[in-house]
């Protein structure tokens, strides 16, 4: 679980992967984001990265339920899920996530499930999701967001 004295190499990761981002008509939150959000942000919630050799490749956080911005049910939410470009497609974000799933989901939080929102409009998130195991439950047009927002849920007992 990554702390504050983790922020600059979280940052370089978070700011590094949403860029990309950037040629859709989305607006996720993260891709604006301050370093000193980015701070609250961590101290707010728990957060966790994938290391090859000492370097973070890839981080993901989970907004509790009780917490300052729970998601849309009472499961645990991916809110940050970020991959530094130059490790795409290596695998480390599934290897984060299922070690997550496994070590802090089920074992620590005894959740039956967890949830994630994504862009619709995103060309190929929707579909990566799927292949981690989740189902969409709904779509939803939050309030200052340019794109429309797509519920998953995977159930992991």
């Amino acid at each position: 679980m990554l702390t504050t004295d983790d922020i600059d190499a979280y940052y370089k990761v978070l700011h590094r992967g949403y860029q990309s981002d950037r040629q859709y008509d989305i607006s996720f939150t993260a891709m604006d984001a301050t370093k000193e959000e980015e701070r609250v942000w961590l101290m707010q919630n728990p957060t966790y990265a994938w290391f090859i050799d000492d370097c973070m490749v890839s981080a993901i956080t989970l907004r509790m339920p009780w917490g300052p911005k729970p998601g849309p049910r009472v499961f645990p939410h991916i809110g940050q899920f970020v991959t530094d470009p130059d490790f795409k497609h290596c695998g480390y974000a599934t290897k984060l996530l299922r070690a997550v799933e496994q070590n802090i989901i089920i074992k620590e939080l005894k959740s039956p499930a967890v949830t994630l929102g994504t862009a619709e409009e995103h060309p190929w998130l929707k579909e990566m999701y799927e292949k981690m195991g989740f189902t969409c439950f709904g779509k939803i047009q939050l309030k200052n967001k340019k794109h429309k927002t797509v519920y998953f849920q995977k159930n992991l007992i």
